[in-house]
């Protein structure tokens, strides 16, 4: 027990050791910094800002107590369920920085996420992505019991396929007939395998982790600001005050356009007041892949060809690409304007028949400011036969109003940049997916639905719904015009 529990805090102790670092580092240079003031004010300076930062580093231990002291509770309830003893001699390998695995033992020492289960406590396990505005992360589901499930979510490079190589030893476990032909190279060719594989990959492609910068950037975060209202506090000779105000989303961005951003001209035909406020939120992004960007033929009628891009990246992409056919010969131009993150646009213009190639002549990629949200949740086209949807899961914790409203905004804000003139939002509990007639395939049940909004464009308006065992409940509408 004492091992697995010395594993399960390697996260909690890495962070907070780091925390107690960073803030004694910013306290002392701070400090040297207002000696120039007196000894007096320096010695002031420093205590204020230990305070502050011990009040804080107080609330990481208690955030990340909570999940760690739940561990021990964790293993003796899988001991007496499954009627086991547990080695205390177990030798444990680290998968990853976070990820200890022996024969028997899966440990999690993330911060905020700890858990201990034993192989035969997981029923079974599925490779997933989880989406955040902005980013797509592989994320390992391993299901324990009807409800329960543990996440681990791969935010840095290279850990998504480290775990699922290493749960392969597991699944299907050491001792069944199906592992002993894997060992005496007797296995046959099973196509589900393959359909596995291609899955895996297609996760390992929508990587766009942080490389494992994502903990010590939300430290720094909170630092530099806490740095910034100290210094402020302490320097100003005098205290001013402002009337707090709505802000205008035209003064919201974060850097000023650049004279030789090409989106700029596609901007400019956009005749309406709404996308013209809303587009000087758009921050250039540099690290955005046209490879992650798929083309359709979208129809092809009296020798016209139109394309339907599909954006697997956390940007908005603004391009030209000029359409060549087999030989080479040019066909035509299109314009591709700026085509949503993780969603379908149709490009601007058509071509001659023919089309079996393009070439870019314009790669822009894009933030905007205002379309970020402080939660993470997946996002997944749907639709039926009649109508389409967007399918958005939350975590339980996460579903609140307040959450759901910062969505729709930013997804409306999304929107107007995309020229999407309506869209409607399902909201669902991800710890309580249901669906049409319990078949997966079948797509969720919108009956199971929390919350639903739509947003209309047009109008400048959205509508959203509560939703309580299929029955709706209008909440106040939001007018964004």
């Amino acid at each position: 027990m004492k091992q697995i529990k010395k594993l399960a805090r390697r996260g909690m102790a890495r962070t907070l050791a780091l925390l107690t670092a960073i803030f004694f580092g910013v306290a002392v240079v701070f400090g040297l910094i207002m000696l120039g003031e007196g000894v007096k004010q320096a010695l002031l300076m420093a205590v204020t800002m230990i305070v502050m930062f011990g009040f804080i580093l107080l609330i990481f231990v208690l955030i990340g107590s909570v999940p760690y002291l739940r561990v021990g509770k964790m293993v003796k309830r899988q001991c007496e369920d499954l009627g086991i003893e547990l080695n205390e001699e177990e030798d444990f390998e680290f998968v990853t920085k976070e990820i200890s695995m022996s024969k028997n033992w899966i440990v999690s020492g993330l911060y905020g996420s700890n858990f201990a289960l034993h192989r035969r406590s997981i029923d079974h396990v599925e490779e997933t992505s989880y989406y955040q505005k902005g980013r797509t992360y592989p994320m390992i589901l391993l299901f324990v019991g009807p409800k329960k499930k543990y996440k681990i979510i791969c935010s840095r490079k290279g850990d998504f396929e480290r775990i699922t190589d290493a749960l392969d030893q597991w699944f299907p476990p050491i001792d069944t007939p199906a592992a002993a032909e894997d060992q005496a190279g007797e296995k046959a060719y099973d196509p589900a395998e393959e359909d596995r594989q291609a899955r895996r990959d297609r996760i390992l492609r929508q990587e766009q982790g942080q490389n494992g910068k994502k903990t010590i950037a939300a430290i720094l975060g909170v630092v530099g600001m806490v740095v910034v209202f100290s210094v402020i506090y302490n320097l100003l000779p005098a205290r001013t005050s402002a009337p707090k105000t709505t802000p205008n989303i035209v003064g919201q961005s974060s850097k000023p356009k650049s004279k030789d951003r090409q989106v700029d001209a596609y901007i400019a035909t956009i005749n309406d007041d709404q996308f013209q406020q809303i587009a000087q939120g758009l921050i250039v992004e540099t690290d955005g892949d046209v490879d992650q960007l798929s083309w359709f033929v979208a129809s092809e009628e009296e020798d016209q060809t139109s394309f339907v891009i599909y954006n697997d990246t956390p940007y908005f992409f603004y391009g030209e690409a000029v359409i060549r056919d087999a030989e080479g010969k040019k066909l035509g131009t299109v314009e591709i304007p700026l085509a949503k993150p993780y969603d379908y646009c149709l490009a601007i213009g058509t071509v001659g028949p023919g089309a079996d190639g393009y070439e870019y002549t314009t790669m822009e990629f894009y933030s905007l400011s205002y379309a970020a949200a402080s939660v993470r949740y997946q996002y997944t086209n749907d639709g039926d036969e009649t109508s389409s949807w967007i399918d958005i899961l939350l975590a339980s914790e996460d579903l609140s109003e307040d959450n759901v409203e910062e969505i729709c905004m930013a997804e409306y804000y999304s929107n107007v940049l995309s020229q999407i003139a309506s869209e409607e939002l399902m909201f669902f509990d991800e710890n309580d997916l249901k669906y049409v007639n319990d078949d997966e395939n079948e797509g969720l049940d919108r009956t199971s639905a929390k919350y639903r909004a739509v947003l209309d464009i047009d109008r400048g308006v959205i509508e959203w719904y509560s939703i309580n065992n299929g029955t709706e409940t209008a909440l106040s509408s939001l007018t964004m015009k």
